[in-house]
């Protein structure tokens, strides 16, 4: 299963309750969930960003759950891949990867993009 939720951070006019206005700043969790009766190989989720927001650069994460994910490079390989999962954006499709993935387990991608 893929569950794909979005919340507001910043809106630069309220501190206390950010609203979805230009310039604000979305962080969206994307979460791939194993509910089959067998373990998944080369299980891999793709996001295309709409034209109305940009993808903040440096904001990309992953880990198993939306809630503590470990930061990404935006580009799937070097000495910070320390878990299972990788993310890449190439224009503006952001896609996350792992090549094994148990049955009860998941892997969330958070990323952020701001709103033109």
């Amino acid at each position: 299963t893929v569950t794909k939720v979005s919340s507001v951070l910043s809106d630069g006019v309220s501190g206390s309750n950010p609203k979805a206005l230009p310039g604000a700043i979305v962080r969206y969790c994307i979460l791939v969930t194993n509910t089959g009766p067998v373990p998944a190989s080369n299980v891999a989720a793709s996001d295309s960003l709409p034209g109305n927001v940009s993808y903040v650069v440096g904001s990309m994460a992953s880990g198993t759950s939306c809630a503590a994910p470990t930061p990404e490079d935006d580009d799937n390989s070097g000495a910070d891949e320390s878990d299972p999962f990788g993310m890449s954006i190439s224009g503006t499709t952001i896609t996350g990867a792992t090549p094994t993935l148990a049955v009860g387990a998941s892997f969330a991608m958070v990323f952020h993009s701001a709103i033109n």
